[in-house]
């Protein structure tokens, strides 16, 4: 019988070794085996963009297949969390790793906002300069760690090891990925991994990228050994936004997507490095379900704020464009800021204001609520807009000048709202987290500080807390 064991464990070890080898071993779990967790020296802060709270509370009820999320729940402490204004991605994000609000860090949407009556790039808040905050990559550099960003939205140009998140607006996928290897850091790190997978982009179409971005993240966590490791994947919202939130389309991707946070954690453990990390799961916003759309743009121009113009592009199809503008939209999903072109103009200011309570009481009654500078100041964003836009239950706004201004929806789940319309989520596992159970409702602004502190660094500009993770 002894003989027989030791057979079965010999056998049970070379399987695993080649398991090891051959990149199949699953993720086991990070639980310590001794009274206390070891001391963290690693993080990986992997963040699943749209993983509303209800997801994870309701997972039973949902019957949701996601083992390495469920046991980092089990293993870890998680929380509720209160997000900011307006809950889109890339000021999120930022809040995530400066503890900080959008008027102090200054990542006000996704986009730039670019003079309506000027050529529109299409461009978004891609580069890490762009931040009026310390990050955690800056903090974590400065204390001798090594950090890596993969597709980290306002992350571009930043960290030892980045695959960055930007695109070609308009442009092909070849294009895309040419301009990811541009921006990638250090340079030729993009071709270096283009050699050794052949299959990196074979998984990739127009609503999927992140089996690419989980293969970014296994390459460096494996073979790059960063101290500090920024992961965004996105599918998920992808999915929420093309089928609403909570369908059984998107479930099956948040399983799927569990899929990639456990290859990503495996890569750690077969780099050595799992027993000294700690695991954050991370999320920018929650989502709602919507069926119609405002264009704010038609609006202003009704009030005269706007003026357009017809133009013959070059596909010879006619488009209308801005010719002239004193108040514009500068819109994020469920919220939408009005800029005016000259702070000082308060004409401009009380058209604007007349022409959207107007409608809010009239041909749209029910449909927005028209929040002034004293809200604006509360929620410690955008304090360079007149006034801003906040869309009721089951519409969004978007971009279009002409035609009606309610229209039947593009989409069929938003976000962008204020902060109480949902909860997003929040999980630490691993090294140095003794605490089990839930924190109840946190801040988005509450994560940086916890993060930096469990690696002992501190944010300088971050207006959260600590949490404890004893």
């Amino acid at each position: 019988m002894n003989a027989r064991r030791h057979t079965r464990r010999i056998l049970a070890f070379v399987l695993l070794i080649i398991a090891i080898a051959l990149g199949l071993a699953p993720f086991k779990g990070i639980t310590s085996t001794s009274a206390s967790p070891p001391r963290a020296r690693r993080a990986i802060i992997i963040s699943l963009d749209g993983l509303d709270v209800r997801y994870l509370q309701k997972r039973d009820e949902y019957g949701l297949k996601i083992p390495t999320l469920r046991r980092l729940m089990s293993d870890g402490v998680t929380g509720q969390v209160v997000g900011i204004y307006p809950s889109v991605t890339y000021p999120s994000h930022t809040t995530i790793v400066t503890g900080a609000h959008p008027s102090r860090h200054a990542i006000l949407g996704n986009e730039l906002f670019e003079n309506p009556d000027q050529p529109q790039t299409g461009s978004w808040h891609w580069f890490a300069r762009d931040v009026r905050a310390e990050t955690l990559w800056e903090v974590a550099g400065r204390g001798g760690l090594k950090t890596a960003l993969i597709s980290w939205p306002v992350g571009a140009g930043a960290g030892d090891y980045n695959f960055p998140e930007i695109w070609k607006p308009g442009g092909t996928r070849e294009e895309t990925r040419e301009v990811i290897r541009m921006n990638a850091r250090p340079a030729g790190l993009v071709e270096e991994l283009e050699r050794r997978d052949p299959l990196l982009y074979s998984n990739v179409n127009k609503d999927e990228g992140d089996d690419m971005r989980t293969r970014f993240a296994e390459y460096v966590v494996g073979e790059k050994k960063p101290d500090v490791v920024l992961v965004h994947l996105f599918d998920l919202d992808h999915f929420e936004h093309d089928y609403g939130p909570f369908t059984p389309e998107v479930f099956a991707m948040l399983e799927k997507v569990d899929g990639y946070v456990g290859r990503i954690l495996a890569a750690a453990e077969r780099a050595g490095t799992m027993p000294e990390t700690t695991v954050f799961i991370v999320s920018d916003h929650g989502f709602s379900p919507v069926s119609k759309q405002i264009l704010p743009g038609v609006i202003l121009a009704r009030a005269g704020l706007l003026q357009l113009r017809e133009e013959q592009g070059a596909d010879g199809r006619k488009r209308t464009t801005v010719a002239g503008w004193r108040a514009a939209p500068y819109i994020n999903g469920g919220s939408c800021a009005i800029i005016l072109r000259d702070t000082r103009d308060r004409d401009a200011y009380r058209k604007a204001l007349a022409a959207f309570t107007e409608f809010a009481n009239g041909e749209g009654r029910g449909s927005l609520r028209v929040l002034g500078q004293k809200d604006v100041r509360q929620l410690k964003t955008n304090t360079g807009m007149a006034l801003t836009l906040e869309a009721a239950e089951g519409y969004y706004f978007d971009k279009g000048y002409t035609g009606e201004a309610i229209i039947p929806a593009k989409i069929r789940g938003q976000h962008g709202y204020l902060p109480e319309r949902y909860y997003t989520s929040f999980i630490a596992s691993g090294a140095g987290v003794n605490r089990r159970g839930s924190f109840g409702t946190i801040r988005l602004i509450d994560e940086g500080p916890t993060i930096a502190s469990a690696l002992g660094l501190k944010l300088r500009h971050a207006e959260g807390r600590v949490l404890s993770l004893k």
